[in-house]
């Protein structure tokens, strides 16, 4: 079984998120191998004291631009993408350990769960979003993208010229150029805030209309690069 040496976990952090605190704690459960970048769009603060394999880098603020400099840091042969707010699931290692000994060239991503923080109805929105995964092939970048860094490196990372959709922009382009998605038997869980803050259904629509919309918008760029 190949170990967590391979890994690097990039985290994307917005200006005073503090979630990606919760997601480190959970990390240290895989042990102290995996490296695990903060790509943050501020300054490691003077009195923060990071363990030995997490590194802290300054990026220009952008989710795609934070996340292509997490990746230009990394050092290892197997790139995770996790957003700040992520949390774990019981089989998320076991998961990981079988993805890096396939030794796969594709992208795996993970099955979505929503956390108890919004509405009752998550668990519909959960179910859609792993059928949108499963069967169109069109996973978001909360259900944890991961690949080998040649992967990464030959789709010439995210495009940081877009303010939004930049994960359906990379899965649209992994696609068309043959790369395989492979989904994780394990989930990741995610806040659903969000829905609670702006109402269920209205934020529920604007996500169908956005998915829609960005991932017409992806297929066209892909068409004409």
């Amino acid at each position: 079984m190949n170990s967590f040496t391979d890994l690097s976990i990039i985290i994307p952090v917005g200006p005073n998120d503090l979630s990606w605190q919760n997601l480190l704690n959970e990390l240290t459960l895989l042990g102290n191998k995996i490296e695990i970048i903060i790509s943050a769009c501020q300054k490691q603060p003077v009195d923060l004291k990071l363990p030995k394999n997490v590194k802290w880098i300054y990026s220009t603020q952008g989710r795609a631009k934070q996340l292509n400099a997490g990746a230009e840091k990394s050092t290892r042969k197997t790139v995770w993408f996790l957003h700040a707010d992520t949390q774990l699931t019981e089989g998320v290692c076991h998961a990981i350990h079988s993805y890096l000994d396939m030794n796969d060239q594709g992208l795996g991503y993970f099955k979505l769960k929503f956390s108890n923080d919004g509405p009752r109805q998550m668990q519909l929105n959960a179910w859609a979003a792993n059928i949108r995964s499963r069967h169109f092939g069109l996973p978001f970048g909360d259900q944890g993208f991961v690949m080998n860094k040649s992967v990464f490196d030959q789709l010439k990372g995210f495009d940081e010229s877009l303010k939004l959709g930049e994960d359906l922009d990379f899965v649209v382009r992994a696609k068309s150029s043959g790369i395989g998605l492979h989904e994780l038997a394990s989930e990741l869980v995610t806040s659903s805030r969000r829905y609670k803050q702006y109402g269920w259904l209205s934020t529920t629509m604007r996500y169908v209309w956005l998915t829609w919309f960005l991932t017409r918008q992806a297929k066209q760029r892909a068409h004409h690069t």
